[in-house]
């Protein structure tokens, strides 16, 4: 079936390169549709049947596993207090502000609390360090022989602006509770061509993503260190099919560490995540979804250095893996005979290989008025695995009460 349905198109880009039409070039551009569609639009830009591997639907999964996946930034707020029973009064219980995006082992202090907000802005640059911007995101190549003879090229300008709202209460001197909730607003742009046809088009949607419940238990203290226990619970709250989530929910146990060497705090996290069904990705050759990620390890690890009272400094390195999460392939398929000489279609498909994204990430958190903190970083891709974005900026406000 495959091999007939691809022998259809090569039929089709061979008329688009013989045939009367080749003259001039044929633009189509797709407006009113979901970010999804347009993708599909953009990817499929030789027409229905043609037999064009879809890859912008492969996209377009990733795009929502990225989105739901990524680091959001630590709910647990910066300031930290224990009471002193001598004065009878709550003090900082670490004279850092904390991990930007990992967590530490100390509660926020029995009765403690705090609200803020994390903005980041990611501009994907990469998928599978093909850069989709620049032309260079193949969908199909027709080769006779070995001599290429039609390529479809994409380029695509994809952007998500999160606004992660959270709030944190400590329950006991042993336990805090939280919750971050991402308001996520995706933009899609971009464009495609095959021979003399050329598909361009724009979408965007906005909503809720998926959001995140998060317990953490102390189990030993130590000075202003210790080990704690983390629950992670994301719930699917994001639509799939705006790409704004994975659908499927997700619980990660992690082991959490950290200490004080005078102004320095180094702390780490590694964990489980455990995920209730398995992450669907559309296999363009099969012409259906398939079950891709499922399962995943998350890492991190960083020092925090109190540069004064009121600055602290932040190095970290995040790392998430999830199991057959799907990469980027080319398959080629043998054609049949033909009248048009094509003998191989190398088609651009999915590979549900383990998907290991190593992040970079640098900032600063002030404490520029009572207990308010204000916090710029940025993220960095380190490897070119999945939808990548090289550079991402973070910024929020963190208020304690």
């Amino acid at each position: 079936m495959a091999r007939w349905r691809y022998v259809c198109g090569v039929g089709v880009f061979c008329l688009m390169m013989t045939g009367p039409g080749s003259a001039g070039a044929q633009t189509t551009t797709q407006t009113g549709l979901t970010p999804r569609a347009v993708l599909l639009g953009l990817t499929n830009a030789a027409g229905e049947g043609s037999g064009v591997s879809n890859v912008g639907a492969v996209i377009a999964d990733l795009v929502g596993l990225e989105v739901s996946t990524a680091p959001i930034g630590s709910s647990a707020g910066g300031f930290t207090f224990t009471f002193d029973p001598v004065t009878r009064a709550f003090r900082r219980a670490a004279p850092s502000f904390g991990p930007m995006f990992g967590e530490r082992a100390i509660t926020a202090g029995e009765g403690r609390a705090g609200i803020g907000f994390n903005y980041i802005r990611s501009t994907y640059d990469a998928f599978d360090g093909v850069n989709i911007g620049d032309g260079s995101l193949q969908t199909v190549t027709l080769l006779t022989g070995t001599t290429p003879r039609t390529t479809g090229t994409a380029q695509l300008t994809i952007t998500t602006d999160t606004m992660v709202v959270f709030t944190n209460v400590a329950l006991n001197r042993w336990f805090d509770a939280s919750v971050a909730v991402p308001i996520v607003t995706l933009r899609i742009e971009g464009s495609h061509q095959i021979a003399d046809l050329l598909s361009e088009g724009n979408a965007s949607a906005s909503g809720i993503g998926d959001i995140a419940l998060r317990s953490k238990i102390r189990l030993y203290e130590r000075d202003q260190g210790g080990v704690a226990l983390g629950i992670d619970l994301r719930l699917p709250t994001g639509d799939p099919d705006a790409m704004l989530g994975a659908g499927v929910s997700r619980t990660l146990v992690s082991g959490i560490w950290s200490a004080t060497a005078g102004p320095f705090a180094p702390h780490a996290s590694f964990g489980f995540e455990y995920w209730g069904d398995a992450f669907q990705i559309y296999d363009p050759l099969l012409q259906a979804p398939i079950d891709a990620g499922r399962h995943g390890i998350a890492y991190e690890g960083g020092v925090e250095w109190a540069a004064s009272d009121r600055l602290t400094v932040n190095g970290e390195v995040v790392g998430r893996t999830v199991n057959n999460g799907g990469r980027l392939a080319y398959r080629d398929l043998p054609m049949l005979p033909n009248p048009f000489g094509i003998t191989t279609a190398s088609v651009a498909t999915v590979d549900p290989r383990g998907l290991h994204r190593i992040y970079g990430a640098a900032g600063v958190k002030w404490n520029f008025a009572g207990t308010a903190l204000l916090t710029a970083n940025l993220l960095m891709s380190v490897n070119d695995a999945g939808l990548r974005d090289r550079l991402t900026p973070v910024v929020g406000l963190d208020w304690g009460f």
